[in-house]
């Protein structure tokens, strides 16, 4: 059949396509690769379609052959690696992306691609080097320069890290304040400092620490953060009024991003800024709680095993409640505790936790609740920064490539004395961090 006959069904395919008509469309592109095999166009629409569908492994084979058709053509690298991806061939796609960006190295969404997946992957300097070439290119992407300093932190290196946070054209979240000055660190002899708290719950249960340190300036400090978390953050020592990131701002003299105060107070300093519980809990939800899980004689261990599902790394830190249950529901002696929240509390329904979640409403019952507990383990959600901040004993389960903050091989955290990680010996291995933690559960029950 001649060329032509290809490019006609082809126009027609894409038509069809457009006209909202994906079977017959896919159809169409079928019978253009029966006249034309290596008809690139139709090898990759044909496969963006079958992605729609969740068939990655077909759509994985059309990007292959259109790779091969045309070896230097990008798009078909980046949709066999986003192919890949969905198959969890991680190493399938990594090479695809490297591909994409010898094809076009000048590619941002190629290198950020690559350079995260090799991250992910725990090979850090490779990845380095791919951020440090696209700020080289272009100083001002601010995400690649988040990512620096966020592999320096993962090295330990807390100074750099937060110097690279705090840079002018670092990634930031939410909005900022942009009529004010930005404090420096500089002596405010009873002037309005509004620390905004942009970031996770996580963060902000984190780093309000610092908020004692910045009134030691001699600030009026204004605390900006999650209305979730003002009972909790309204009576830390250093914050003078609390304002609920929903409502307006209210007047300030100078203002400074909350995470960003360890560049301005050093990392040595911020870590110190408390020797560990710095939170409260409410003395009255305390009793309530006292009441709900009043001590059995048995150890009272409380479990989140799910983040945030809005969490761009939610798949990476989460772990199924079967793989975290199967070797720790036969250690005696224990009385198992849900705290976890949200759509994968519902995993405890056929468990043998006590679904405590469901009398939680809000952080300073998570706060209370906590009190009772012997022991928490929790995947990196800010239920393990709460437990930190309060000084209760809490295991963490780390991913392989973690978060910058816990850094990497150490099983205690700077930032919370009375925190124990476990970390992944593989990306993806959390059958056997649920081994070691059961392991050391049992030898704690044993102290019991």
């Amino acid at each position: 059949m001649p060329p032509h006959a290809a490019r006609r069904r082809l126009e027609n395919a894409v038509r069809l396509e457009a006209e909202g008509f994906l079977q017959k469309a896919a159809l169409e592109y079928r019978r253009v690769l029966e006249i034309a095999p290596r008809e690139t166009a139709a090898l990759l629409r044909l496969g963006l379609l079958l992605c729609g569908r969740d068939e990655f492994e077909k759509a994985a084979v059309l990007f292959r052959r259109a790779s091969l058709a045309e070896p230097d053509n990008i798009v078909a690298r980046m949709n066999l690696a986003a192919a890949l991806l969905r198959l969890g061939d991680e190493a399938g796609a990594i090479a695809a992306y490297a591909e994409a960006v010898r094809i076009e190295p000048q590619s941002r969404p190629a290198r950020l691609n690559l350079a995260y997946r090799l991250r992910r992957a725990g090979r850090l300097e490779e990845a380095r080097a791919h951020y440090e070439r696209l700020v080289q290119h272009d100083p001002l992407d601010g995400l690649a320069r988040w990512n620096l300093a966020a592999l320096d932190g993962l090295a330990g290196d807390l100074d750099a890290a937060f110097a690279g946070f705090a840079h002018p054209h670092a990634m930031r979240a939410g909005d900022l304040p942009q009529d004010l000055p930005r404090w420096a660190g500089e002596p405010l002899a009873g002037r309005r400092l509004l620390l905004e708290a942009e970031q996770g719950l996580g963060d902000a249960l984190m780093f309000a620490r610092l908020a004692r340190l910045a009134r030691e300036s001699g600030a009026h400090v204004i605390l900006r953060a999650q209305p979730e978390l003002e009972g909790l953050l309204s009576r830390l020592d250093g914050v003078d009024h609390y304002a609920p990131r929903d409502q307006p701002p209210p007047p300030a003299d100078v203002w400074a991003p909350l995470a960003e105060l360890p560049a301005v107070f050093g990392a040595d300093r911020s870590i110190a800024a408390t020797s560990g519980a710095y939170l409260v809990a409410d003395a009255g939800r305390a009793a309530a709680w006292s009441r709900k899980l009043p001590d059995t004689g048995r150890l009272k261990v409380g479990l989140v095993w799910a983040g945030g599902p809005a969490h761009p790394e939610d798949a990476d830190r989460s772990i199924p409640l079967p793989v975290l249950l199967q070797p720790l529901s036969a250690i005696e002696g224990v009385d198992w505790i849900s705290l976890q929240k949200g759509a994968p509390a519902a995993q405890a329904d056929s468990s043998p936790l006590l679904r405590a979640d469901l009398e939680i409403a809000d952080f300073e019952d998570t706060a209370a609740a906590l009190g009772q507990l012997d022991l928490l383990i929790s995947v990196d959600t800010s239920v393990l920064h709460l437990a930190g901040a309060l000084g209760r004993p809490v295991w963490g389960l780390i991913a392989f490539t973690p978060d910058w903050r816990w850094m990497l091989a150490r099983p205690d955290s700077p930032w919370h004395p009375s925190l124990r990680l476990f970390r992944q010996p593989a990306p993806g291995d959390w059958a056997s961090v649920a081994q070691d933690v059961a392991a050391a559960l049992k030898a704690l029950a044993a102290t019991r």
